[in-house]
């Protein structure tokens, strides 16, 4: 995509319009961080009020994405609610309500993904492991020695 002219890259951007690519959703250390990040990058500041745990633990068990996390944050961080976190900061219960709002990747359907991921992608495959002979053995004799 980098080495596209610009009448190239309409074709490009037509073609990739269709496709849909499968990332695994992010673990709850990654959601911590997600929202720590996510938060500061668009004003916001992180105090005690707000529990970070409580949200990533909400949306790992629900299943909602990061662009879903970015989302809820653009939503409850306007430039009036920037304004006012000095005198009000932020909870955790300011952005459950917007997180309520989205449909998150249902389970069977993160499985139905990952499975065919798993099928069709052979970087995803794991080695199969050589087969020891039968004639490999130590060549002490199968014994340990003592100290």
């Amino acid at each position: 995509p980098f080495l596209c002219e610009k009448g190239d890259l309409k074709k490009l951007n037509t073609f990739f319009k269709d496709f849909k690519l499968f990332l695994p959703l992010p673990d709850y250390a990654s959601l911590q961080l997600l929202w720590k990040t996510l938060i500061v990058r668009h004003g916001g500041n992180l105090t005690d009020s707000l529990d970070i745990q409580t949200l990533s633990w909400i949306c790992k068990s629900a299943g909602y994405t990061a662009g879903s996390i970015d989302a809820v944050i653009k939503k409850v961080l306007t430039q009036r609610r920037i304004q006012r976190l000095p005198v009000k900061p932020l909870t955790h219960q300011e952005f459950v309500p917007h997180l309520a709002k989205i449909d998150p990747v249902f389970k069977d359907e993160y499985d139905q993904f990952n499975a065919w991921t798993t099928k069709n992608n052979p970087q995803g495959k794991q080695e199969e492991k050589p087969k020891k002979e039968k004639g490999d053995k130590k060549k002490d004799g199968g014994k340990k020695k003592k100290k």
